[in-house]
């Protein structure tokens, strides 16, 4: 337990150092992303949401930390969400948006590649994706939305669910709003 608290601590002095120094001025974190999971199951749509999306999104460099409890994770199925509701599982995707930097401003719709390492339980895979960055314009709050998909199968992340019938193969979409940059 001493050791989980002295984690604690050591991560919130580095995160204080970081504000105090200007390291983070260009770093947003927001949450209530959305994330949705289209699959198949017994040859039917399946669609798995969650709004419990966290995200930490480096505006120079384009880096980003994406993480969502799976117990989260709702479809509408009732056996299916009591089976997620049993997760103390974490999905984390920690990668580099295929954008020298994220820009706030005007411009016009921007596509991007995405590659990163998406962690889940004990499961640590690389994966790609696709992205676009959209300039919403005419708001104070928020100046973009950022939409990414990816291409998955449950065979390639190692993850061995209980599940008769659900099909390998899935697309992971997520959509986020982003706040507009202090920077000029």
């Amino acid at each position: 337990m001493n050791l989980l608290i002295n984690k604690i601590l050591l991560f919130a002095a580095i995160l204080i150092f970081a504000y105090s120094t200007g390291v983070a001025q260009d770093v947003y974190y927001t949450t209530g992303a959305n994330l949705k999971i289209n699959a198949e199951m017994n040859g039917k749509p399946l669609h798995l949401q969650t709004n419990e999306l966290g995200a930490m999104l480096n505006y120079e460099t384009a880096y980003i930390v994406i993480r969502f409890p799976i117990k989260s994770l709702k479809t509408g199925v009732d056996s299916l969400d009591n089976i997620l509701q049993r997760s103390n599982s974490e999905a984390v995707f920690d990668g580099k948006l295929g954008l020298e930097y994220v820009n706030t401003q005007d411009h016009p719709p921007m596509k991007f590649s995405t590659e990163g390492w998406l962690t889940v339980g004990n499961s640590k895979t690389l994966v790609q994706g696709k992205g676009e960055l959209h300039h919403v314009g005419n708001t104070t709050k928020y100046a973009c939305m950022l939409g990414m998909t990816m291409q998955l199968g449950f065979d390639e992340l190692n993850i061995e669910l209980p599940i008769s019938g659900l099909e390998n193969e899935f697309e992971v979409v997520i959509t986020q709003e982003l706040l507009q940059s202090d920077k000029n």
